[in-house]
């Protein structure tokens, strides 16, 4: 009994079909083959993904990029559930994962995301310098619905949804920094509506060519000492200001490091912080 293979390409697999007899093979034609192959076919997956999905992204300071998923999704709980959590293995390489029930993931499925959530994030870094959190991609999610970082260290919540949020840090391991939140803190709500009114009065300008600092006081407040802090809340600089001078400059003994700082004000109100950026 002769054995006749008939190979029919489809779009997405190579099929091969086949016959055995000779008669079988030489009658049937390749339209009645493919009817047959049709009636017996797995209808392609349709489904409409309507869950709402956060991609996260982390540049690290040495420019590699890690995209982090959470997917909320009915059947999946906050603690670890697998098949919807995606483990991370450890590389050599600078990083970011979830933290769930203190173990390291790159996909987080969890049941429930709204103004009580919280989703912790650990990352690692071999080289000093910059890194950036941002979002890469939402899906399903309106455009009222904020996406903040809440950085623990330095107590600032930052809105994702406005634009990327640049930190810098040492080389090491950070996992209890930050966590992804959807609301901010009253209490730090409160208390940043007061300081915005009042940091708007106090305007820098830095040239790098004199390495000098100008601040500009347009507000009524008696100045005490300014304080400057790299992003990991480190005291990089400190000086005792003029109580009353409108115009100060604040001369760098060694030229700063180009990035990001917060530079604080005492004044006899109280202190007033401002992200600036040095370069």
């Amino acid at each position: 009994m002769k054995a006749t293979t008939l190979k029919i390409a489809f779009t997405s697999a190579l099929v091969s079909v086949v016959f055995i007899g000779t008669s079988f093979a030489n009658n049937t034609s390749l339209h009645e083959v493919t009817e047959l192959l049709n009636e017996n076919s797995v209808t392609p997956n349709t489904f409409d993904d309507s869950r709402r999905k956060i991609r996260i992204g982390f540049t690290a300071p040495n420019t590699l990029h890690r995209q982090l998923l959470l997917t909320e999704d009915e059947n999946a709980t906050s603690g670890i559930d697998w098949g919807y959590d995606a483990a991370y293995y450890a590389t050599e390489y600078d990083d970011m994962y979830w933290l769930i029930e203190g173990q390291m993931f790159t996909i987080q499925g969890t049941n429930i995301v709204n103004e009580a959530s919280n989703f912790p994030l650990g990352f690692h870094t071999n080289d000093n310098g910059l890194s950036t959190i941002g979002i890469d991609a939402l899906e399903n999610i309106s455009n009222d619905f904020n996406l903040y970082l809440y950085d623990k260290e330095l107590e600032v919540y930052h809105n994702l949804r406005d634009s990327d949020y640049q930190f810098y840090t040492e080389a090491g391991e950070y996992l209890d920094r930050f966590e992804l939140v959807f609301t901010e803190s009253q209490d730090s709500s409160a208390s940043l509506s007061v300081e915005e009114n009042e940091i708007e009065k106090f305007k820098f300008y830095y040239n790098s060519s004199t390495n000098i600092l100008v601040l500009n006081n347009m507000s009524n407040a008696t100045l005490k000492a300014l304080s400057i802090y790299n992003i990991a809340g480190q005291l990089v600089y400190n000086y005792t200001l003029n109580l009353t001078s409108k115009r100060q400059e604040i001369k760098f003994n060694d030229q700063p490091v180009k990035g990001a700082y917060i530079v604080q004000i005492e004044t006899e109100q109280g202190a007033v912080s401002k992200k600036i950026l040095l370069h």
